[in-house]
């Protein structure tokens, strides 16, 4: 596929050039977190910024565009050792593990910006990787699911593939 018709920025060369700062299409939904972060004036720079997953849809591409924007950025995934230890420690956690309910009170700290992109069905029901219920009198800031970070997800979709047609339009 043409990395100028790649909307959901996942191809090896689109993938490529955010890996260097060069100008693409970045993935939906790490894009729609940036997005999240600048509509609430949340700055990361500077700050400790944890990221519990990493697919190469969301969890890498994620950590570049936070890596961009001078967060200091640990990638943990389900298996690493201390992992609570290393969520309580960051100002800023995402969590993309792909496991409902995942990260618990004890895994988060007073005052913490949480945004949690899991989408898992229990039982019927849409859940996230984070125990909203558990977590939301703790942290300073989360995202529900659903309702979270999967509508910026679909904008940031949608605005890359009239992009794509204006660029191509352009071409013609």
């Amino acid at each position: 596929m043409s990395p100028d018709k790649d909307v959901e920025g996942i191809t090896y060369e689109n993938l490529g050039k955010l890996f260097v700062g060069e100008k693409c299409f970045h993935p939906c939904t790490p894009q729609a977190v940036i997005e999240l972060l600048d509509f609430y004036k949340i700055s990361v720079e500077g700050k400790d910024v944890v990221v519990v997953g990493r697919s190469i849809s969301v969890g890498k591409p994620l950590s570049i565009l936070l890596l961009n924007r001078n967060a200091t950025v640990t990638i943990c995934h389900s298996k690493t050792k201390n992992l609570e230890e290393l969520t309580r420690r960051a100002e800023v956690l995402v969590a993309a593990v792909g496991r409902p309910h995942f990260i618990g009170k004890d895994m988060v700290k007073e005052g913490q910006v949480v945004i949690d992109i899991g989408t898992n069905v229990v039982e019927g029901k849409l859940v996230g990787d984070v125990n909203f219920e558990e977590v939301k009198d703790k942290v300073g800031y989360i995202t529900p699911v659903p309702g979270g970070i999967g509508i910026i997800t679909t904008r940031v979709l949608a605005m890359n593939l009239l992009k794509a047609v204006e660029k191509n339009e352009a071409r013609n």
